[in-house]
C-alpha cells in the first residue's frame, strides 16, 4: 500500500470481507452438520426464528463488503501487473458471492424457508440447495478474502 487511503480502504476491505467468511465458514461447520438432522418441519422453524434474526443483522456487513472492496479497488486501480490482477479477483469472487445473497438466498431459499409452508419434502430439498449454493458462497468468500491476504503481502514485499 502506497497511500494512507489506500491502506485505510484496504484494511476496510479485509475485515468486512473477513467477517463474511468467518460467518460463512462457522455455517457450513457447526450450523449446516446440525440442520441436516433437523426435519423439513424443524428447519423451517429454526428458519423463522433464530436464522431470521441472525441473517437480517448480516444485511449492512455484507453490504459494507461490497462497498468497501469497491472503494479499495478503485483506490488500487492503477497498481500494475499480478497486484491488478489480483484487487479485480478479489472483487469478482466478493461480487459473485454476494450476487448469491441479494438474488438467490434473499429472494428464493431463507423466504421458502422462512415460510412455515412447505410440505416435508420439499423444505428438506429446498435445504438441500440451500447447502449446495452455500458451498459456493462460501468459496467464493474465502478465494476473495485469500487474494486479499496475498495482495497485503505482496504490497508489502513491494515496498521493501
Amino acid at each position: 500500500m502506497h497511500t494512507k487511503k489506500q491502506t485505510t480502504a484496504y484494511l476496510l476491505a479485509f475485515a468486512f470481507v473477513a467477517a463474511v467468511t468467518f460467518v460463512y465458514l462457522f455455517i457450513t461447520i457447526a450450523l449446516v452438520p446440525y440442520w441436516q438432522e433437523l426435519s423439513g418441519i424443524e428447519i423451517q422453524t429454526w428458519w423463522f426464528g433464530p436464522f431470521t434474526r441472525f441473517s437480517y443483522m448480516m444485511v449492512p456487513v455484507h453490504l459494507l463488503s461490497i462497498i468497501t472492496i469497491i472503494i479499495a479497488y478503485r483506490a488500487h486501480r492503477n497498481e500494475e501487473g499480478l497486484i491488478k490482477k489480483l484487487w479485480v479477483l478479489a472483487l469478482v469472487t466478493l461480487l459473485i458471492c454476494q450476487a448469491f445473497n441479494f438474488s438467490i438466498f434473499a429472494f428464493d431459499f431463507n423466504p421458502s424457508l422462512q415460510s412455515g409452508t412447505l410440505e416435508e419434502v420439499t423444505a428438506l430439498e429446498t435445504f438441500d440447495n440451500w447447502d449446495f449454493y452455500h458451498l459456493i458462497r462460501t468459496l467464493s468468500v474465502c478465494i476473495s478474502l485469500i487474494t486479499l491476504i496475498v495482495i497485503g503481502i505482496k504490497s508489502n514485499q513491494n515496498k521493501k
